[in-house]
């Protein structure tokens, strides 16, 4: 197998000044680099640029692939975690998730990048949807909201250095299971199963919504006077309206207290979280398996009802679909030769008897004498009966 990996930065907040572009362009010679991306690819080769300094110098989130198991998500902090160190510090375990402060001010860039074998994880094609997924961690992360860093804490769990059965996982956030979307994209780009978030929030209690993302910014909003909305509102629509967003952002940030978000300690193993999530894909795939046993028994049932309608259009005039069977088959192709015979066969069914066999089997003759070299077309015919 070849190596391959794949490696994007992405600009979030604001789009990279000229500074800050010319340093991003120094990084790689063969990256294509723009105000709010930088991508490349390689194969037998590495990113040697600075990535850390790349995220202190105007991108957000960083993403690494590489098809022999080395997957990371680095993520740029502006304000730091919007936590106090007491809570943040039983998520992050300092190996597989690792927080490092900047020398000065409050942010920092916290990492993701547990070990995996090469090989143990399925290859990914979709980088698109797993940097979506980063940025909306991010910006869960930023909005204060503790689920986000428990399901980065789930990733990290997964490392091959670790041992399942002596991982202890910290305490739940209230409102686990209620947490969709980035989930279903980052779990699996980290080999884990999708309803391992479910698996883990079962028995805990819904989120309080005094907590909500969404509530430190909707009491901001409420707060500004009439020329204050007139003012932000004029920002947005004569300047970088991305970098409008983040000073605001910024500027709510600063004015809460770290955030509190109601857990319960469970203290289950990883081995535990992941024979739960075990139950709830058996459970998903008996309720899966029954929806396409019901599905596929109605589609049965409306192409039987079809043949019969076909059948008695059959009898009506045989010429005719004799002569599309023959069409069929001069058309060429394996799904024509069998369309072919299936009418054939249908034919002898609706007609019935000795007549309808001898009409079905003389056609089958015809066709196969006509086209000597088509042997899929005879195999199609002698699947159904029709040639000796």
């Amino acid at each position: 197998m070849s190596e391959y990996q794949y490696i994007e930065f992405r600009a979030i907040d604001r789009s990279l000044n000229d500074k800050q572009l010319a340093f991003a362009q120094q990084q790689s010679s063969r990256a294509e680099v723009s105000r709010r991306s930088l991508t490349v690819e390689y194969h037998y080769s590495d990113f040697r640029g600075d990535v850390d300094g790349l995220l202190r110098n105007g991108f957000d989130v960083f993403l690494r692939y590489a098809n022999y198991g080395g997957r990371e998500i680095r993520l740029r902090m502006p304000a730091g975690l919007p936590f106090d160190e007491s809570v943040w510090s039983e998520f992050v375990d300092g190996d597989g998730l690792v927080w490092s402060k900047d020398a000065n001010g409050q942010g920092g860039i916290l990492s993701l990048s547990p070990y995996h074998e090469s090989g143990e994880l399925d290859e990914e094609s979709e980088f698109d949807e797993y940097v979506d997924a980063a940025v909306q961690i991010r910006e869960s992360l930023i909005a204060g909201d503790l689920r986000a860093l428990y399901l980065l804490w789930l990733c990290a769990a997964d490392d091959d250095n670790n041992d399942p059965d002596e991982t202890i996982e910290p305490p739940v956030p209230h409102g686990l299971a209620e947490l969709q979307g980035p989930s279903e994209k980052l779990l699996p780009f980290f080999g884990l199963d999708t309803l391992l978030l479910k698996a883990t929030g079962e028995g805990v209690e819904n989120a309080s919504a005094n907590v909500s993302p969404n509530k430190a910014l909707e009491d901001w909003v409420r707060s500004l006077s009439v020329e204050q909305s007139k003012t932000l509102l004029t920002r947005f629509l004569i300047e970088d309206s991305q970098a409008v967003k983040a000073d605001s952002l910024a500027e709510i940030r600063a004015a809460q207290p770290s955030s509190s978000w109601s857990t319960t300690e469970k203290k289950r193993t990883f081995s535990q979280l992941l024979d739960l999530c075990g139950l709830l894909r058996s459970e998903e795939n008996i309720i899966r398996q029954r929806e396409a046993d019901a599905k596929a028994k109605r589609e049965a049932a409306k192409a039987e009802k079809e043949r019969q309608a076909r059948m008695k259009e059959m009898v009506a005039s045989p010429k005719a679909w004799l002569t599309k069977a023959e069409k069929l088959a001069d058309a060429r192709g394996t799904d024509n030769y069998k369309a072919a015979a299936d009418i054939l066969a249908d034919l002898r069914e609706a007609i019935g008897g000795e007549e309808g066999d001898k009409l079905a089997r003389r056609h089958a003759a015809d066709l196969a004498k006509k086209y000597p070299t088509l042997n899929q077309l005879k195999a199609s015919l002698r699947k159904r009966g029709l040639l000796d």
